[in-house]
C-alpha cells in the first residue's frame, strides 16, 4: 500500500478511537447517545475509506507516459492496422474475382500509377504501361477494367500480385 493510503487508514482509526472516547468519557447517560456516537464514528470510516479508495483508484488511473508517446503507440496500432486490413484483403483476393476487384484494386492501382508517373508514364498511357509492366500485370491495374461478370469466380492468385509487385520494385530501381 501507498505511504498516502497508510496516511489515511491512520487518520480515520484515530478519529473513531477520539469518538469513542469522547462517548466514554461523557459516561453516556443514555443509550441513545451510544448509538449516535458509534454512527458517526463508522460514518467517518465509510467517508474515510471511500475517499481512500477514491484516490486510489483516480491515482492508478492516471496515464503513466506522456500523451505523445500514447500518441506513437496509436500510430504504430494504426500502421500495425493497416498492414493487417491489406493482409485481409489479399487473402480475399485470391478467394474471389468480385472482392480481388473491391478489396485489391482499390490498393494497388494507386500504387502503379504513383510508380509509373515517377518515370513519367501514365497508368491510362496503356500501350507505355504494359510495356513497362508486362500485359498480365497491366491487367490487374488497369484503370479501364471493369468488375467482373462473374464475381464468385476464382480471385488472382498471390503469384500474380507478387509478380505485379515485384515489376513496381523493378521500375523504381531502373531509374
Amino acid at each position: 500500500m501507498t505511504r498516502a493510503l497508510w496516511a489515511g487508514l491512520f487518520t480515520i482509526a484515530s478519529l473513531v478511537a477520539v469518538a469513542l472516547a469522547v462517548a466514554l468519557v461523557l459516561g453516556v447517560p443514555h443509550p441513545a447517545v451510544i448509538e449516535r456516537a458509534a454512527a458517526a464514528a463508522f460514518g467517518l470510516l465509510g467517508i474515510g475509506a471511500g475517499s481512500i479508495v477514491l484516490s486510489a483508484a483516480v491515482e492508478a488511473g492516471l496515464p503513466k507516459e506522456p500523451r505523445l508517446r500514447r500518441l506513437e503507440t496509436d500510430l504504430v496500432d494504426a500502421g500495425a492496422a493497416r498492414l493487417i486490413d491489406v493482409e485481409r484483403s489479399l487473402r480475399l483476393g485470391t478467394t474471389s474475382a468480385g472482392d480481388f476487384h473491391a478489396q485489391v484494386r482499390p490498393i494497388l492501382v494507386p500504387l502503379a500509377r504513383a510508380r509509373l508517373a515517377r518515370r513519367g508514364v501514365a497508368l491510362a498511357d496503356r500501350d507505355t504501361a504494359v510495356s513497362l509492366l508486362g500485359a498480365g500485370n497491366y491487367a490487374l491495374v488497369d484503370p479501364r477494367a471493369a468488375p467482373p461478370v462473374d464475381r464468385f469466380a476464382p480471385g488472382v492468385p498471390l503469384e500474380r500480385v507478387r509478380s505485379l509487385l515485384d515489376e513496381l520494385e523493378a521500375l523504381e530501381d531502373r531509374r
